[in-house]
């Protein structure tokens, strides 16, 4: 039985359908804080990428006075 093939009505795969529907939430939430968890680790690397800079052109202009 291949994903698109769907059993007679004398088969009981109720608890089949149950599982995979169960398993697509599962892998949906955990995509979605996968994407969640990246996004926030870019934003964090931008943020402290702009403080680097921020310090660094702090520390040049102290140096040429």
């Amino acid at each position: 039985m291949d994903i698109f093939t769907f059993p007679d009505g004398d088969e009981n795969f109720l608890y089949a359908y149950i599982i995979m529907i169960l398993v697509f939430i599962a892998a949906s939430f955990t995509v979605s804080r996968l994407k969640r968890a990246n996004k926030r680790l870019a934003e964090e690397e931008s943020k402290r990428n702009e403080k680097e800079e921020q310090n660094s052109s702090h520390i040049n202009n102290n140096k040429r006075k």
